[in-house]
């Protein structure tokens, strides 16, 4: 009998809550279906209608701080005084011009209007990254997007970085909308629309944190995979192509300016290797209200280790931190020195072009220090400060310091005609490989 009572309480408080529901207002009612928000939705208010603790996470971008990071941050600040080599080797360039720390992507349209490079003739394609109505206006004018003035197209960005970016709006599923991205998984030979959502939890954050130029007259917001994602294989592409965004306005070498590749330094490293998605780390799951969601507070994951770090690894905060720190020193200390030393490149190249130096070996030494800077260029543009891939950038500062060196050696020839002295003999290394040459020189027949 006390059974039955209390089903029948338990019936009339389920039909009680249905009423209530019923009479309730469209905005307090609990979401019951996702397709509400109509296709083609790109203001966030209208997703926050329905994810509320997803919105709250994403209105800290509006924050600004650099606590918990070392090297970035989204306080906005003169990356020319950060790093003073910058300014010397974007000679000519509107980065030379002003050239900031990045703030949260709740400033994308405001940044991106107020930034000094952009000038009476810059193009629409820097709109590209900044805002939801991109695939829209793509949509609606073609290639023409690209080339068209960037201030014409001012009326059009209603809106910056929302949801619409990355979700379909009646599923929320992750999607790939950024024109770029598709065309370059389509000419690569991968559907953009068949994707994993381990892959999408990274490919989303692909559409703008990576390598891009501007192909061709209709300046085609493009990126340059088609031989790889390291920095050589992108360096190999813009070779082949005979690519340059700029001459310097000193030494006269056409340069190639590297924008932002987090995704390509991220690939292949061991996290990537491991299986991780950028998601895993910039926008971990936590607990909100009892309910679990995926934060989407895009920063360091420094600011919330032990919701992104701490679920992998068992060092602790502070011994991973000091790690993370470590690492980070050590390729700001050598960015540091291979920067300085592509400005002596410059320096060498302008000044032996001033004196007369042969063209030839000059031309040499341009195509040197061309290489050089854009993989040091990558490292600084690039957001983590090697972090993503520290043997991958240590490898490139490397790299980038002996084109450097190099283009100082032919600069100088230019001038006294004398080749610097060479000692090319490689090394066995392994011992495996120095056993087998010890073996042959043991074999080899007595002259």
């Amino acid at each position: 009998m006390r059974k039955g009572k209390i089903l029948i309480g338990l019936l009339a408080a389920m039909i009680i809550s249905i009423v209530a529901v019923g009479c309730s207002s469209k905005t307090s009612q609990p979401v019951a279906f996702r397709a509400e928000i109509a296709p083609g939705t790109l203001s966030v208010d209208e997703y926050a209608k329905y994810y509320p603790k997803q919105y709250d996470t994403f209105m800290k971008t509006a924050e600004m701080s650099n606590e918990g990071s070392k090297y970035g941050g989204s306080e906005e600040f003169d990356k020319l005084t950060q790093w003073p080599f910058l300014k010397e080797i974007f000679a000519g360039y509107g980065f030379a011009i002003e050239y900031n720390e990045d703030r949260g992507h709740n400033y994308t349209i405001e940044d991106v209007t107020k930034i000094k490079r952009i000038n009476e003739k810059s193009i629409a394609s820097c709109w590209t990254c900044k805002s939801a109505n991109i695939a829209g206006v793509v949509e609606e004018m073609g290639d023409a997007y690209y080339g068209a003035n960037f201030h014409d197209l001012k009326g059009k960005m209603t809106e910056g970085i929302t949801c619409a970016n990355c979700h379909d709006p009646q599923t929320m599923n992750l999607v790939i909308t950024q024109p770029p991205l598709r065309d370059t998984l389509t000419r690569l030979g991968k559907d953009p629309d068949k994707l994993t959502t381990q892959e999408l939890r990274t490919m989303v954050c692909a559409q703008c944190h990576v390598e891009y130029y501007f192909a061709g007259d209709k300046k085609i917001v493009t990126f340059p995979w088609d031989k790889g994602l390291t920095p050589t294989d992108v360096l190999e592409y813009y070779e082949e192509k005979d690519f340059s965004d700029w001459t310097h306005a000193k030494a006269g070498v056409r340069e190639i300016k590297a924008q932002h590749p987090e995704y390509e330094t991220f690939m292949g490293s061991t996290h990537a290797e491991a299986g991780l998605s950028c998601a895993d780390c910039h926008m971990p799951y936590t607990m909100n209200g009892g309910e679990k969601i995926s934060s989407h507070w895009w920063t360091s994951p420094l600011k919330h280790m032990n919701e992104s770090c701490l679920t992998c690894h068992r060092e602790g905060e502070e011994a991973l931190k000091e790690r993370v720190f470590y690492t980070q020193d050590k390729v700001a200390d050598m960015m540091a020195k291979v920067g300085n030393v592509t400005v002596e490149a410059l320096e060498a190249i302008a000044e032996a072009d001033a004196k007369g130096g042969n063209q030839d070996a000059l031309k040499e030494a341009r195509a040197l220090q061309r290489k050089g800077q854009f993989l040091v260029d990558w490292v600084g543009a690039e957001n983590s400060m090697g972090f993503h891939n520290p043997q991958l950038i240590m490898e490139t500062l490397n790299t980038s310091m002996d084109y450097a060196y190099q283009a100082i050696n032919k600069a100088t020839e230019s001038i006294t005609g004398v080749a610097a002295p060479k000692w090319d003999v490689e090394a066995p290394k392994t011992n495996t490989e120095t056993m087998k040459v010890l073996h042959d020189k043991e074999n080899a027949p007595k002259s």
